[in-house]
């Protein structure tokens, strides 16, 4: 749904929604006065995540159906789960491995995330500036209006399909994206990302779509466009008086990040980052993505990855300090060019390789899974 569409739909909801507001489930400060359009998004955000919303809001009507009753009690068990399975391990690692370790950097940039806020949150939850990055499209919203009992087993089926990948996988499918977010469940990875904040327990404090200029400045755009490059998330989780900031941009890695300027200075202009990359199809290994290579290895004050990352080799020794864990294995076809014998050497080392605790990545849950977390000796201050 554009802004525009939130507008008017606000209008016409606006004594309901002021009398409504004291029965929101989400707590909002005096810092956080949410307008009529960002209780809307957190409305369609958490009617998409099986999450109960306001008293009389625009989805209550929906939310007493079976449909959805079934679609939210199945949604809150797979996400229990996933946290007892998957994230209780991926939070003590974050907090054995990473919480110590003070890069300097609150901006975290994981190029080739697709709508990926999990595993972004949980490693480093405590950014204030996150920048998603990929060839999927950014897309929009629809009104409550669009939901029908017509149509809301089949929209609501759509949704746990599209969710399944990073709960069953720990990645979102490029293939499987190419269709989902392409048309069949969604046009773009907006609807997506909003749900998987309103899962995570963050309150969506506004939206904006936008371009970037040469000089990496972010320029809004007209809501009312048909197509969208990139958009901004502001929001925040319980107790915080401050907000985050998400951005995701629809671009290509590797041509786009070397012949339009745009975004490599709108990177620039977040200084140091810690960089996440995982699932990335090994593009970081190819000569196509050499420019964002050598970005992340210039402006990066941390960076975690899987072997799907910067390559091994091009983390020397006088400039990075080096920790491995898990256990390396051969890639799966069609990526197994792209075994690393130098990589598999390091690991032969076992008093320098630790405990990762759980899987990751194109291997999971069939073969060994393993992550090079590269730290600069001398990280650099943000400026």
């Amino acid at each position: 749904m554009t802004a525009n569409r939130f507008r008017a739909f606000s209008l016409t909801f606006s004594v309901l929604l002021l009398s409504a507001c004291s029965h929101s489930p989400v707590k909002v400060t005096k810092a956080h006065a949410a307008s009529d359009e960002a209780i809307l998004l957190n409305d369609t955000a958490r009617f998409l995540a099986g999450l109960p919303g306001r008293s009389k809001g625009p989805f209550q009507t929906l939310e007493a159906t079976n449909s959805w009753k079934s679609y939210s009690a199945e949604i809150t068990h797979t996400w229990n789960q996933a946290q007892k399975d998957q994230f209780e391990s991926v939070d003590a690692f974050q907090k054995r491995e990473l919480a110590g370790l003070h890069t300097g950097s609150s901006f975290v940039f994981y190029p080739f995330s697709g709508p990926d806020v999990l595993y972004m949150e949980h490693f480093f939850p405590n950014g204030k500036t996150y920048v998603l990055a990929g060839l999927e499209h950014v897309g929009t919203l629809k009104t409550p209006a669009e939901y029908t009992g017509k149509n809301l087993d089949r929209e609501l089926n759509g949704w746990k399909q599209a969710l399944a990948s990073i709960f069953n996988r720990s990645f979102f499918v490029t293939s499987e994206m190419d269709s989902q977010f392409h048309g069949r469940v969604a046009n773009g990875l907006l609807p997506m990302i909003l749900l998987l904040l309103a899962r995570s327990d963050d309150t969506i404090d506004d939206l904006r779509y936008g371009h970037l200029d040469d000089s990496g400045s972010f320029l809004p755009d007209d809501p009312r466009a048909a197509k969208h490059k990139a958009v901004e998330v502001t929001f925040h989780r319980p107790g915080e008086t401050g907000s985050r900031t998400l951005y995701y941009f629809d671009t290509n890695l590797s041509t786009e990040f070397e012949t339009h300027p745009g975004f490599r200075q709108f990177l620039k202009r977040h200084g140091w980052s810690d960089t996440l990359v995982k699932s990335a199809s090994f593009l970081l290994h190819w000569q196509m993505c050499s420019a964002l290579r050598g970005y992340i290895l210039d402006s990066s004050n941390l960076i975690l990855e899987d072997d799907t990352g910067v390559p091994y080799r091009y983390f020397e020794n006088s400039t990075w300090q080096v920790k491995l864990f898990g256990d390396y294995s051969r890639p799966d076809h069609p990526f197994r060019k792209e075994y690393q014998p130098d990589l598999a050497n390091a690991f032969q080392d076992t008093s320098k390789v630790h405990e990762l605790g759980f899987s990751l990545g194109y291997g999971y849950g069939r073969r060994p899974s393993s992550m090079i977390l590269a730290q600069r000796v001398k990280p650099r201050a943000e400026p």
